[in-house]
């Protein structure tokens, strides 16, 4: 069924998160990373920016805990869900519809940070190297900027070009959410693309909707990311290979978390 569907879907340009923003708090449940960001942004008193925050997963238990944090994404669905979030448990922080790479606030942080390896969802070099410049210019004297990656070594083990179940998730009125997907790597432009499919059951077991949204993000080398930091003006002050601050290793570590310092 879902072959059949893939072969009917219009190729979209993007990331389309207008088409999925309801649906990705069901399916995107980990706090794998919440303790790391919550120390992290402890150890300053100062203000705090949160880039491609989404609906709020990282950036609820921040503010909760009394972190003066700012959030920006360019998805205006996905932050409609956050300002609910905050409303409805008597929260307030400032939220920007922004892309990342035209970055503007009349503020500098003491910390920024992009969580859940969404940095990887900026699809050239130059896309990147404009953010991180953006960045560097938003940061306050000494600030730190935090940046997820996967590690491509373990990353792309995964990355196939086969249909996998990747998720069965109880959803609303007793349903249930089935997630799915395929992702293919360009060696040539260090894209992964593929497909996320995801199909709504009701408590009887009958379909009732079905949608697909468009993946692609780019995978980004070690040298090459401390490459672009240097040449934006960082200097690297930690490379962690998980979220326990593990040291990082190519070969086995599931990420690349860079700890960047503006001089």
């Amino acid at each position: 069924m879902l072959l059949e569907f893939l072969e009917k879907v219009t190729v979209a340009n993007s990331i389309d998160w207008a088409r999925v923003a309801d649906l990705y708090d069901t399916y995107v449940r980990t706090d794998l990373d919440i303790p790391f960001f919550l120390n992290q942004a402890r150890k300053t008193t100062g203000k705090v920016l949160e880039l491609m925050s989404g609906t709020g997963r990282v950036a609820l238990p921040l503010i909760e805990a009394g972190v003066r944090l700012t959030c920006v994404d360019a998805s205006a669905e996905m932050l409609a869900i956050l300002r609910t979030k905050l409303a409805e448990r008597n929260l307030s922080a400032p939220v920007y519809q922004m892309d990342v790479r035209a970055l503007k606030i009349a503020t500098r942080f003491d910390l920024i940070f992009i969580p859940f390896h969404s940095f990887a969802e900026l699809p050239s070099p130059e896309d990147q190297r404009q953010t991180l410049a953006r960045i560097s210019e938003h940061l306050a004297d000494n600030g730190r900027f935090i940046c997820t990656l996967h590690n491509p070594r373990v990353r792309l083990k995964r990355v196939d070009g086969q249909l996998r179940s990747w998720g069965k998730y109880p959803f609303k009125d007793h349903g249930t959410l089935l997630f799915w997907g395929l992702e293919n790597y360009d060696s040539d432009t260090h894209l992964v693309n593929g497909w996320e499919f995801f199909e709504e059951y009701d408590s009887n077991g009958i379909l009732r909707s079905k949608r697909a949204v468009e993946l692609h993000f780019r995978v980004v080398e070690k040298q090459e990311f401390e490459d672009l930091a240097k040449a934006t003006g960082f200097k690297v002050v930690a490379l962690y290979g998980d979220y326990a601050c593990s040291t990082f290793d190519e070969a086995t570590s599931p990420f690349m978390i860079w700890v960047l310092q503006k001089p």
